[in-house]
């Protein structure tokens, strides 16, 4: 049963930080992808794994991982009626490029 309930909230979870993230304004022309997430069991952490397109822009991966604890504010805005606890949030680029 844990299992199915992580899975709908990992669900939830990825939709929403995909919205936040397209709409970020501090992108300036790159396109930011989520690829993937993972919850940990306890639903204390998200990792999440962004692209950046055309190139990883150092600055654009900073500001966005540094504006985790706003768009952590934000999840706790739109999902304040159905989770509890809104886990923390931390970033990782994957390179996608060979």
């Amino acid at each position: 049963m844990n299992s199915i309930r992580n899975q709908r909230l990992s669900s939830i979870f990825y939709m929403e930080i995909a919205e936040i993230l397209m709409k970020d304004e501090t992108k300036k022309g790159f396109l930011i992808t989520l690829i993937k997430i993972r919850m940990t069991p306890d639903l204390s952490l998200i990792k999440s794994y962004i692209s950046i397109y055309p190139f990883l822009d150092k600055e654009i991966f900073e500001s966005i991982r540094s504006k985790s604890g706003f768009y952590r504010k934000l999840l706790s805005k739109k999902l304040r009626y159905r989770v509890k606890k809104i886990p923390e949030l931390d970033f990782f680029v994957v390179n996608s490029r060979n």
